[in-house]
């Protein structure tokens, strides 16, 4: 067999052409305007001279603010749909490429962004002003300017020629969308129990063009009200935002809904669905709520649901919230509703646990990282429908308590005692609103043949067994509830006076902290602290952790680590917080302990020029210094100094 042979440094010549061929291989210019549209809708633009665009130099200042204002309009026009490219006309070193919006299913809703393109070398950038080279330095030459132009006339004229075409065709790509998900033979196979279960299944997943292709998308003469019907799915799916009401009902991972009737006659039926929301409405308590759909057949056997009309109208705005009020008791027991709770076992049955205390576990994990289905899963919904329904109700207040996310709050375990056939435990619902404040809550288990289930509707046997434990914790809980919840949170007293912590470990330890902080999960918070020997101590923690919950909670941008300064009984780390655009400098004091690093929350530190925040770190350091002693007092100081001297040189080469 003949070899091909080639020299070594034949070879080598041959590498480095291909090599310089690869670097000078031009950018795309489809991709370059797609990649400059993507960072305006982020807001990340460098609009300055040698950034991100082809901006000149010699562009005036105002100038620029006109561009910035223009671009920030064009980025709530691009909202969050994907992009792809549509024509593209070049001309030497200039292009002009039409930027398609094609997402959604509201025709109304396509849009098309033309940008303009400068070369420079072997690379395109985009000109800073949308469908123009206006500013971008491309020249003042009369022919060269009579070429823009002509580039420029170009993509005004496609932008509406495009988008006429992409609007043509977008019944036709809907209708291949909607087959792909829903093909029209299972539609025409499907009685009305099973178009029901495939409208839940599609609204939940999500599954917009399966919802469309049930409200008729496939129907060889579409529906009137098709607009509207195009519409309202449009924004009841729209990506990065939640449905309001009623689309909520359908579509929110948070209610629990369930097919409780269906008929259906001739080319005719009915579907009625039962919803349980655990936010309920500005006016009242969670409770169940019905929605009935009418169906109708075609004469080539789709089916086709028909919305109530508040489904196809615009979203009104919220009402204002008022004091939550009573489910009516006729609503428990009347039409379909009833049927909730024993269709929802029959679909959803119920988990009983083997033990009284893995049920507990089962709820507390259901309260916390759970949802309203995991909670249900471990509920007895037996008895009466009316029992069963308000037993229902009753876990959906529960768990929205938890959950609503106007407040933080944690279900954090305190006591449990079991018998042979019922518990109790009590749980304190820490909030971030109250978080010194005792709000102890009662929860009953009682196990039947299959097993252990929490019981939101106690019989009066289970409560009566229970009634001396529970008047007896009651009472003993408002004196003792934080130094059980803060057991694993050191006494500084008990520890003072150990080596530093080493810079990674203070450095985990914080990122730990900013994590559970962030999630608000306060039972993983707890343990990363330790306590000053002061009877204000608990409160004092509590609160601050609070505080750092709901700060966390409005930072969009991940805490940054600027800084760790390491004395001899101190490791202080320094930390970057964006809120609402407003940085802020803590300084977290980490401790070494017998159980390891902690961080001593309650002297909470913050680098700031404001005469407000110095004379609260004033008092920081005076109750430190109050519980520990003069020492450790005066080298936290210095740490606090090293880093607020890191934070004004930050401060002094930020760009203004």
């Amino acid at each position: 067999m003949n070899e091909l042979w080639i020299s070594p440094v034949k070879f080598l010549s041959v590498l480095l052409a291909v090599a310089v061929t690869a670097h000078a291989a031009p950018s795309d210019p489809g991709k370059v305007a797609i990649d400059f549209l993507e960072k305006v809708r982020l807001r990340k633009l460098d609009l300055e001279p040698g950034g991100d665009t082809a901006l000149s130099a010699q562009t005036a200042d105002e100038k620029k603010r006109q561009i910035a204002r223009r671009l920030d309009r064009m980025a709530s026009d691009l909202g969050s749909d994907p992009l792809e490219v549509g024509e593209v006309k070049l001309d030497e070193n200039f292009a002009a490429v039409l930027i398609r919006k094609v997402s959604g299913v509201d025709p109304s809703r396509l849009q098309i962004f033309p940008v303009a393109l400068v070369k420079r070398g072997a690379e395109w950038t985009a000109a800073p002003v949308p469908a123009s080279f206006e500013n971008a330095g491309a020249g003042h030459a009369i022919a060269l300017r009579k070429r823009l132009e002509l580039l420029e006339n170009w993509m005004l004229r496609e932008q509406v020629v495009d988008l006429e075409k992409l609007r043509e065709q977008s019944a036709e790509r809907m209708r291949r969308k909607i087959e792909v998900s829903l093909p029209a033979k299972d539609l025409r196979s499907f009685n009305a129990k099973e178009v029901g279960a495939r409208f839940l299944a599609a609204c939940e997943r999500p599954e917009p063009a399966t919802v469309l292709g049930l409200l008729g998308g496939l129907a060889a003469k579409l529906p009137d009200d098709w607009a509207a019907r195009l519409k309202a799915v449009d924004r009841a799916f729209a990506p990065g935002s939640a449905a309001a009401r009623p689309w909520r009902l359908l579509t929110s991972r948070e209610v629990i809904r369930v097919l409780v009737h269906h008929e259906e006659q001739n080319a005719s039926g009915l579907i009625s669905i039962a919803c349980l929301d655990p936010a309920g409405t500005p006016s009242s308590r969670p409770r169940f709520e019905a929605i009935e759909c009418d169906l109708t057949q075609s004469a080539d056997g789709l089916w086709q649901i028909n919305l109530p009309a508040n489904f196809l109208q615009e979203p009104a705005e919220p009402a204002e919230p008022t004091e939550p009020g009573e489910a009516p008791d006729d609503l428990l027991e009347s039409g379909h509703l009833a049927a909730f709770p024993a269709e929802w076992s029959r679909v959803h049955p119920p988990v009983p646990q083997p033990e009284a205390e893995l049920a507990r576990q089962a709820l507390s994990h259901a309260l916390g990282a759970g949802d309203l289905k995991s909670l249900l899963a471990i509920s007895q919904l037996g008895g009466s429908p009316e029992q069963a329904g308000k037993a229902c109700l009753e876990a959906a207040a529960i768990w929205w308590a938890i959950h609503d996310p106007t407040a933080v709050r944690h279900a954090m375990p305190l006591a449990f005692t079991a018998g042979q056939t019922a518990a109790v435990g009590m749980f304190q619902f820490f909030s971030t609103r109250d978080p010194d404040r005792l709000d102890a809550r009662t929860f009953y288990f009682e196990k039947s043949a299959a097993g252990w289930l929490w019981t939101p509707e106690p019989t009066a046997r289970t409560r009566g067994e229970f009634q001396a434990w529970v008047d007896s914790e009651s009472r003993r809980w408002p004196d003792e509830w934080q130094q059980t919840l803060m057991s694993d949170s050191p006494v500084l007293a008990k520890t003072h006076g150990l080596q530093a912590p080493a810079k990674e470990q203070a450095r985990k330890t914080v990122e730990a902290w900013l994590d559970a902080t962030r999630r608000g999960d306060v039972t993983t918070a707890l343990p990363l602290i330790a306590r000053l020997d002061d009877p204000r101590s608990g409160s004092t923690a509590l609160q601050n952790i609070g505080y750092e919950i709901i700060g966390s909670r409005r930072n969009k941008e991940v805490p940054v680590i600027t800084g760790i300064y390491q004395g001899a009984g101190w490791t202080a780390v320094g930390v970057r917080n964006d809120q609402e655009g407003k940085p802020s400098h803590p300084l977290y004091p980490v401790i070494q302990t017998e159980r390891g690093p902690r961080i001593l929350i309650e002297i909470d530190l913050f680098a700031s020029g404001n005469r407000g925040r110095d004379y609260l770190n004033r008092t920081a350091f005076e109750r430190l210094q109050k519980s520990s002693s003069v020492a450790a007092t005066a080298e936290l100081r210095d740490l606090f100094s090293a880093h607020q001297a890191t934070v004004d040189a930050l401060s002094d080469t930020a760009p203004r």
